[in-house]
């Protein structure tokens, strides 16, 4: 995993990762609320990879349900400001063991992505 700095092009998510020719972007958020806040920039970003078969994720841990959920960059467009959080791909009780992050980190990497509607 690398740690990006996206100063320079708005909207890039934080962390990108590559294993077995598979990569990942990843958008990490923390929340105490029902909220989460997602720059119009970073809405864009991710929606417009996935339109284009990218995989990318927003991972929010939420504080008060001390849970962590992960979305697929397709419902990038629905969070304004609550998340969708019946649309989680993935939810794990936080703090997460070892074997929760393995479970995660192979769902990331090979987990079906939804399809972009044509047409």
């Amino acid at each position: 995993w690398t740690r990006l700095e996206s100063w320079s092009m708005p909207g890039v998510p934080d962390v990108y990762g590559i294993q077995d020719g598979i990569s990942v972007f990843l958008e990490l958020k923390v929340t105490k609320s029902n909220k989460i806040a997602l720059s119009p920039f970073q809405k864009n970003w991710l929606y417009n990879h996935y339109l284009q078969g990218g995989r990318s994720f927003i991972m929010l841990q939420h504080h008060e349900q001390r849970l962590l959920y992960i979305f697929q960059s397709s419902i990038a467009h629905q969070i304004s400001p609550s998340p969708p959080y019946h649309t989680s791909s993935i939810t794990h009780p936080w703090p997460l063991e070892r074997d929760s992050w393995q479970q995660v980190r192979e769902w990331i990497l090979h987990c079906p992505l939804q399809k972009p509607e044509t047409g």
